[in-house]
């Protein structure tokens, strides 16, 4: 896990810059990230990272942001979640579900 004195933002938007674009908290509804698409088996994707963002002055502003992809058909994304008191219920469900490989290729926000 990186913690980084990044912001929630800055890290989404590095991110989105390597191609993590698809919005995979749409898991969470068992339904696709992508408009009509197939429903997606949980089997299929990896977390290549995972970043913790602690709130310096609010605890509202916890979360964990996973940088993941869908070896079936490519596609990246991201999924966040709260943490500590703060952390979904549904999202813990999925993220047990997914596979934790950390990506060990280049440079990481």
């Amino acid at each position: 896990m990186i913690r980084t004195e990044k912001t929630l933002s800055e890290v989404m938007e590095v991110l989105r810059g390597r191609g993590y674009v698809e919005d995979f908290n749409l898991l969470e509804e068992n339904i696709s990230y992508r408009d009509g698409g197939e429903k997606v088996n949980l089997s299929d994707i990896i977390i290549d990272k995972i970043y913790r963002f602690t709130g310096q002055n609010d605890p509202d502003d916890e979360a964990i942001l996973y940088a993941m992809r869908n070896v079936k058909d490519g596609a990246k994304g991201i999924f966040v979640n709260g943490f500590g008191i703060y952390t979904d219920d549904r999202a813990d469900a999925v993220i047990a579900q997914i596979t934790f490989e950390e990506d060990q290729s280049g440079i990481w926000p």
